[in-house]
């Protein structure tokens, strides 16, 4: 029975991995809150949630394996934007969180403490089968935490909410959803061309790449968006820096 519920996930994880990355193209590509898009972008949704409950499978039947313990934490951080994003899009006149998006951020945000806390873990006492997993706990789970801190200083009002952040959130957290899809394309499909002795800092790029490539299109595309619909950008880190040396060169 154990063997059949986990290669019917396998099959259902595939498939949804394969409509992820189909229907989120063309989310992508569609005009914005035309038919296709919206659509496409529902596929996207669902095949994401099942990817997710699929993911919870594997961890339940093997919940000592160190490498489904790694993919739940995967899979939390990955349906997380993906479900925050779509509640975007229920804030269109305001943001108003309600308790269940409070709480998911503060779940998101607890898995990045747990992820790091592995990644201490196994610094400290290195596993034979995946050495240097501790680097891809450290990574994700910095991922989450930022996620969690990003939504909760907006739902807990420590930052008012910019004109349009439904639309930018929206945007910015599918964006987010979909490198996860890539990720788990690159990840499962190019190591099998790899050779066999292949460095473990190759797979840790397979892992973090695809997400930084999609994290600088998704910057430049809501940029084109900002100016589209005349909102001021909001100065990076970079900038406040190079204005306070300016002030203080004025001074």
């Amino acid at each position: 029975m154990e063997t059949l519920i986990y290669k019917s996930s396998i099959a259902v994880h595939v498939l949804c991995g394969i409509l992820s990355l189909a229907s989120g193209l063309v989310a992508m590509i569609a005009n914005k809150g035309g038919k296709v898009h919206n659509r496409a972008g529902l596929v996207f949704y669902w095949s994401m949630f099942m990817i997710f409950v699929t993911t919870t499978i594997f961890f339940t039947l093997y919940p000592t394996n160190l490498k489904y313990q790694f993919f739940l934490g995967i899979g939390i951080i990955s349906f997380y934007p993906n479900w925050s994003g779509k509640r975007m899009l229920s804030m269109k006149k305001g943001l108003i969180p309600t308790m269940i998006d409070k709480i998911a951020a503060y779940l998101v945000g607890i898995s990045g403490i747990c992820m790091l806390a592995y990644g201490i873990y196994l610094t400290q006492n290195p596993p034979k089968a995946f050495a240097g997993l501790n680097i891809l706990f450290f990574v994700f789970g910095t991922v989450s935490l930022a996620n969690a801190y990003g939504d909760l200083k907006v739902y807990l009002g420590f930052v008012k909410a910019e004109k349009m952040h439904w639309f930018f959130a929206h945007a910015g957290k599918m964006m987010g959803a979909y490198s996860a899809a890539i990720t788990a394309f690159c990840v499962n499909i190019v190591p099998r061309f790899f050779p066999e002795n292949t460095p473990f800092f190759v797979f840790i790029i397979m892992w973090t790449v695809p997400g930084v490539i999609i994290g600088i299109l998704s910057a430049r595309i809501i940029k084109k968006y900002q100016a589209k619909f005349k909102i001021e950008a909001k100065p990076s880190v970079f900038s406040k820096i190079k204005l306070s040396f300016s002030k203080k060169e004025l001074a």
